[in-house]
């Protein structure tokens, strides 16, 4: 292992990094190493896996899990960070392999301490949700920690009862737990689905009962929603982020034999809708941005926030007042390239084709 560490270091495949916590980056795969890795002393927080996205229900699950048991979940649109216990102290870190001050601070606040210490060497994993720097705000409630998996502390997972117990043990709040079922039972998986579906959630996930096999599978309904609320920020988006929700929504509605006309009206609303949202914040305010609320304790939270949020992105704070649990900073984070790209266009720029 030390031997892979120093070529990474050499080849620029992982950093050192010191945040209040000194530790190495992996910030592409490396033999047997993930992206996202960790490293803190003797310590490895292995970086989370990318779960494979199925586009049709009954052929993917034949052919990614073949004939097992399987547990259902929701599929949580949040921001994923592993929380681990490191020289008695809590740190989240963020999909990419950065500690992340925000979600550790809140980590703080979760009550999670009995279950590290009974088992230190633990990892959760999981989304967070609600009035964090990277989800819509909400006034139900400042933020949420989902857990969607337990990593044994080597990269392994936790087999799906045994996490149940563990969460419900130590009162730490879960991914919904839809359901269980036969893979050969395919009209119970879709009906999980659908109902998923007509509740406006994201997606399932479908993991065997050992949790060696994983996928997970995206609504229409979420898919729509994700347009609508990218578009205004069009040209800082993805590669095929457009296509591919388009893509695996048609699919979806051609295996449920849905209502075709409802979400062919459904969709062009989304990209019109979004589309207007971004020229008339141009046409107003002169940058396209999207709005988030926060609330923090420690000052350092927020520069590490700014710090964090890349080149392409610029965060003009509305309005920051104190409360009794913190500060509340209300923010927009402005999409520099699309921002000057329309503005180019609302302002008369002509474009050769």
């Amino acid at each position: 292992m030390e031997k892979l560490i120093e070529d990474a270091l050499k080849n620029e495949k992982a950093e050192r990094i010191n945040e209040g916590i000194e530790y190495i980056r992996f910030s592409k795969k490396v033999g047997h190493v993930s992206r996202g890795t960790v490293i803190v002393g003797k310590r490895v927080v292995w970086g989370f896996p990318k779960i494979a996205r199925i586009f049709t229900l009954e052929k993917g699950l034949e052919r990614n899990i073949g004939k097992d048991t399987v547990y259902i979940e929701e599929k949580i649109d949040g921001f994923n960070i592993r929380i681990a216990r490191i020289d008695k102290r809590l740190y989240a870190f963020s999909r990419g392999g950065f500690v992340d001050h925000f979600a550790t601070e809140k980590a703080e606040e979760l009550k999670l301490e009995k279950f590290f210490f009974a088992h230190p060497d633990k990892i959760l994993c999981g989304e967070m949700i609600g009035n964090t720097p990277y989800t819509k705000p909400t006034s139900k409630y400042d933020v949420k920690f989902l857990v969607f998996d337990i990593d044994n502390g080597d990269g392994s997972y936790l087999p799906i009862e045994e996490k149940y117990r563990l969460l419900d043990k130590y009162k730490i709040e879960g991914v919904p737990r839809l359901g269980k079922s036969d893979t050969v039972d395919i009209h119970s998986i879709k009906r999980m689905a659908f109902l998923s579906n007509k509740d406006r959630k994201e997606g399932i996930v479908i993991k065997n009962k050992d949790r060696t096999k994983v996928v997970k599978y995206v609504n229409p309904n979420s898919d729509i929603e994700d347009i609508e609320n990218g578009v205004n920020k069009i040209f800082d988006m993805p590669s095929g982020f457009f296509d591919q929700r388009i893509l695996r929504s048609g699919i979806y509605l051609k295996d449920f034999e849905m209502d075709q006309k409802k979400y062919e009206t459904g969709l062009g609303k989304a990209f019109y809708s979004g589309l207007i949202k971004g020229l008339k914040q141009i046409e107003k305010e002169g940058h396209v941005y999207d709005y988030f609320e926060i609330t923090i304790k420690n000052p350092k939270t927020w520069k590490s926030i700014v710090k964090h949020m890349g080149k392409d992105v610029r965060i003009e704070i509305t309005d920051e007042k104190d409360t009794g649990n913190g500060k509340k900073i209300c923010f927009k984070k402005i999409y520099k390239k699309t921002t000057k790209l329309l503005r180019a266009y609302m302002n008369g720029k002509a474009q050769e084709d």
